[in-house]
This record gives C-alpha cells, structure tokens and sequence, in this order.
C-alpha cells in the first residue's frame, strides 16, 4: 500500500497543526466545531446518571460546559437522541468561575463564610437548587444565597413544596432539570473546607433522586473519589453505585483524530483516498471499527516502531506510551504526541508520520502532561523533581527515602500555602516523617502518576517519568538538555 506525496505531506500539515483544546471551564464550552462525541460517552451525559469521574485532561469541564450551553447541548443531541438532552433545563450549581460570571453558583468566598456560621454544606446546597428552580416558577426569593438559606430554614416544609412545585411543572411540559457540578476542588482552599462542601453535593444528587423529572451531575477528580471520608454519610454506597468513569479508550482517541482528518478542508480528500487504499472503499466505513482505525493508522505512521513488531506496533504503542496509572490515555497528550510527531525535523518520505517522530511526541506529551497536571497540583513539580535519576519499578522506600532525604513533605506544604489550591488530601499539616511520604505516595497513586506492580515494586508510566527524568531500562528516554 502506498500513499502519494501530497496527500502525505497534506495530511502531516494538519497533524501538524493540531490543536488540543480543552475547555478552560464548564461556563466557557467548547466550540461546536471542535466538539467530538464519542458513543461511549453517552453515559457520562445520561440524565440519571449523578457521578462521573475522570482524571485531569479527561473531559469534565468539556461535558458540563457542553450540558449547560443551550446551543452546543441541542447540537449534542444530534449525537446522543436517546438522551433527548434538547428537552433538558441545565444550570451550573458550581463551577471554575463561579462567582465571577452571571448565574446561581456561588464564589468559594460565599461558601466559606457560609461555613464559618456553621450553616450545613447540605443546606447551601438545597439553597442553590431553590435558586437554579424558582425562574421555572416565576417565584422571587431572597436576593442572597445566605438569606435563601435563612428562608428555607425557617420554613422547610414551603421549601420543599417549591421543588416538588419544580417537579411537577417539568414533568408537565416534558422536560428535565439537570443541575451541574464541576471544579469541586475550587470549592475552597482546604481540604477541611472541601470536603464537606463536596460531601454537600454529593448528598443533595442523592437526594435528589427523589424527584422525577429533576437531577445533579456531579463531575469529580479520581483523587476526590478515592477519598473514602468523601463517601462518609448514610447511603453513599448507592451513589458510588452509580459512579461512570469518564475514559477514552484507543477507539474514541483515532475516532477524534480521524474526525479531524475528515473535516478539515486540506486534509479532508487527502483522507479519504487515505481511507480508500485502506479499506477498499469510503462507503458506510465504520471509523469506530478498530481493525478499519488500525489499517488507516498504519498508512500514516508505518505499522510498526521499528523495523518489524519486535518494537510493537505504531496503533497500540502510541496509545500506551501516553497511558497514565489507571490506562488512560487523555485526548490532549495523544494529539500533542501526533503533532509533535508530523514537526520533527526528519521526516519521513513515505508516511506523513514514523516512529521516529512519535518517540519524540511522547516526550513533549509528557512535559505538557505534568504541566497540565501542575494547573490542578501546583505541588506536583516539587514531588517529581525531586525523583530525578531514581530507576523504576522500585520499592516504595526508594521514593520515602528520596523525598526524606530531600525535605520534599515540608516543601510541598509550604507551596499549598502560597497556593489558591489545596495540596495532597490527608497531608495537610504534616511534617517530613515517613507516613507523610507514604500519603505522598498514596496522593501518586490517587492521580495515576505511579501505580503498584506485583512483588511490592512501584512503576511510573512514561508518560509522567520522561518529563521527570526517571529511568527505566528500555523505556522512552528522557529529553536531554540543549
């Protein structure tokens, strides 16, 4: 098989130029043009289903700005019909910005200072949902979120005759309300404030279950999910139940690329005849079929990283080089890997990509990757710094014994400080002993930066230990100076 010149140096121009977006938070979505939606992910925007969790980079503000943007819902439900999003009513109950933009979520100053008056996180919460429910009813209510709380407080049965009012009036003109909650971690500045208020939420989506026509969509960090004092209250078991782990397999991530392919105007012909010498032809071609991804792939990037499979093959490799702990691949890092791939200086003659081309597409994967997740862990650099040189799988005393001798517990603390972000739950206030770096180590596993190999050895996947500059016989090197 063989592709022409243009249409390959057509298609690494595109690849080339790839650009990863993500959503900055769910009150800015996505554009529609840039918008993929994978079956698989039906799930995650389903109406009943209250809990979706994913790692950094996974998707969540994507999905919650997507459901509370009328326009992008009603194009997403061109996609998802048995969803029949365009009959929902979705407001943000809290969000990045919240606060700071036009709606009903409050900043974490209000929450905060309801807290310091001792107010229950459950009855903020309740008070947040009187408020995104009462323009359904043409009903006024206090101005402020603290006096929305005083009135329900002081009146509870008329409190809740407004939601079952709520109900009832969506149930009569065949909608559903959907309440969004996303950046949990923004609630506050410490995890002693965090997670109550988080706990808050999750109670209210169970009790919401209650009504008929009305929900929440809580969207929650691995981290926060994994916390079991999180999931310390009556019947939080049929919540965690419910839990849709939000991942993208290697299917939606060519399905993504290949959309890109396929809609972009200089690309676009070149794919198809792409697609054609693949398959045969471009009728009703499934892009969701693996073996029909596999046999486009490898016209793009040679079927194998090296000569034969001996070094794996380019379809499975690029995808499990990028994998984190929990082997998950993000949609960001695999199109920063292709296009770092279609930039490389030596470029390939007969494909728009090599392996040559991918090696250093996980390389710069991996430094955006721990750079993306220092926007969410501003502690993470400290942590993986002071890992440079150690050589993985290793026992987990050499990452307690590193971080000791290098007072990596303390620093970390003193960066949560100056930071507006909590640092690793369960280490607050420690200091540098070796259960501190044990929590430290479990806050790597939470995250899916390490995870643990039979015999007691931890490993770091590549993805994280390039840009760190771990060592790893026969793995991905890390990038060197210069």
């Amino acid at each position: 098989m063989s592709v022409s010149e243009s249409d390959i140096a057509d298609i690494r121009s595109v690849l080339a130029h790839l650009d990863p977006k993500s959503a900055a938070s769910a009150d800015k979505p996505l554009a529609i043009s840039d918008l993929y939606a994978p079956p698989a992910h039906s799930k995650a925007l389903s109406f009943n289903n209250p809990l979706i969790v994913g790692n950094r980079g996974a998707g969540k503000s994507v999905w919650s700005g997507a459901l509370a943007h009328d326009s992008t819902r009603l194009e997403l439900a061109k996609n998802y019909r048995e969803l029949k999003l365009d009959r929902m009513v979705v407001v943000l109950g809290f969000h990045e910005h919240a606060g700071k933009v036009e709606g009903v979520a409050p900043s974490s100053a209000t929450l905060t200072s309801l807290l310091s008056r001792e107010i229950e996180p459950e009855a903020i919460w309740t008070a947040v949902l009187l408020r995104a429910v009462a323009p359904t009813l043409r009903r006024s209510l206090p101005k402020s979120l603290k006096d929305v709380v005083e009135w329900a407080s002081e009146d509870p049965e008329r409190a809740e005759q407004v939601l079952r009012d709520a109900d009832q009036a969506f149930g009569r003109s065949n909608r559903k309300f959907l309440i969004v909650f996303d950046a949990l971690d923004r609630l506050a500045k410490n995890w002693d404030q965090i997670r109550p208020l988080s706990q808050g939420i999750l109670q209210l989506a169970l009790n919401m279950f209650g009504f008929a026509n009305m929900r929440a969509k809580v969207f929650l960090r691995t981290d926060q999910e994994r916390d079991e004092a999180l999931f310390d209250f009556t019947d939080a078991s049929k919540l965690k139940a419910m839990t849709v782990p939000l991942s993208w397999h290697s299917v939606e991530l060519y399905g993504l690329l290949f959309s890109a392919l396929s809609r972009d105007g200089k690309s676009k012909a070149a794919f198809r005849r792409l697609l054609r010498e693949a398959i045969g032809s471009t009728a009703d071609a499934d892009m969701d079929d693996e073996d029909t991804q596999r046999a486009i792939f490898n016209l793009i990037a040679g079927e194998f990283m090296g000569a034969d499979r001996r070094r794996g093959r380019t379809y499975t490799w690029v995808i499990d080089h990028l994998a984190d702990a929990f082997h998950e691949t993000t949609p960001r890092s695999f199109l920063i890997a292709l296009r770092k791939a279609a930039q490389t200086r030596i470029q390939s003659k007969i494909t728009p990509i090599d392996h040559l081309g991918i090696r250093e597409g996980v390389q710069a994967a991996s430094t955006v990757r721990v750079d993306q997740l220092g926007e969410d862990y501003p502690w993470i650099k400290t942590v993986l710094d002071d890992l440079e040189g150690l050589e993985v799988p290793c026992p987990p005393d050499a990452f307690v014994r590193r971080w000791r001798s290098q007072g990596t517990v303390a620093r970390v603390n003193q960066v949560a400080r100056r930071s507006s972000r909590p640092g690793p739950i369960g280490l607050e206030g420690t200091t540098g002993h070796s259960a501190a770096e044990e929590v430290l180590l479990d806050a790597l596993k939470s995250i899916g930066v390490v995870e643990e190999r039979s015999g007691d050895r931890i490993n770091m996947p590549d993805l994280f230990r390039v840009a760190a500059k771990i060592k790893r016989r026969g793995g991905v090197r890390p990038p060197t100076a210069g």
